[in-house]
């Protein structure tokens, strides 16, 4: 069994509770898989429940729902939105996806579990505004930022810098700094005409960095 969240208006909790939720009434989309080219019937919860803005409006609850794992997959959910504008990424999105019981917390900024499968009045549960159990890390998204941060600092002792340099010259690209760049040195000066201060950073060799 797994546990995964999904958001449902306040005012229908108590039917929720007594009658569960009917996948022919709650699916969300049709879905085709890596293992069935057939898309079926599924609804997107979470593994999360502050990966959803909803959890600040007391007009939406939060339930818990109980789920055998073999009824959910976890994909990338950004991929999904952007394969809506673009769908020659479609099986990009699809390639995403993985059993519940192999998702590497942490591997998609914006993950989505889709759950194929009615859920049962004991499968569901209030989950409270308090947060009834430990949550063991913020959300999705500042896990998956963090794991990559970490990743490239394992792999590049200077990362950091190479950020910080990127940061400035999107800036200078805005017009808000002015950079002088040494070819000799390999070093950039960065000044802030507002508050008269500068910062110095080497500039990266940009082709040994690479994503993974």
């Amino acid at each position: 069994m797994a546990v995964v969240y999904f958001y449902i208006p306040a005012k229908m909790l108590g039917d929720i509770i007594n009658c569960g939720l009917k996948l022919s009434e709650w699916k969300g989309r049709e879905q085709a898989t890596p293992w069935s080219s057939v898309d079926r019937p599924c609804f997107s919860a979470l593994l999360h429940p502050h990966d959803d803005p909803r959890y600040k409006d007391n007009a939406f609850q939060c339930v818990k729902l109980n789920l055998l794992v073999e009824y959910c997959v976890v994909a990338d959910n950004d991929l999904y939105r952007l394969s809506i504008e673009h769908p020659e990424i479609k099986n990009e999105y699809i390639s995403t996806m993985v059993p519940l019981d192999r998702y590497i917390f942490g591997s998609y900024r914006m993950p989505e579990c889709l759950v194929f499968t009615t859920v049962l009045p004991d499968q569901i549960s209030c989950l409270g505004r308090g947060m009834d159990e430990p949550i063991l890390y913020e959300n999705s998204e500042t896990l998956y930022v963090n794991n990559l941060l970490q990743r490239y600092n394992d792999r590049y002792a200077d990362v950091n810098q190479v950020l910080l340099y990127s940061f400035l010259t999107l800036k200078e690209q805005y017009g808000v700094m002015k950079v002088y760049r040494s070819n000799n040195s390999s070093l950039a000066v960065f000044f802030d005409d507002k508050t008269k201060r500068h910062i110095t950073v080497p500039i990266p060799d940009f082709e040994k960095y690479r994503i993974y």
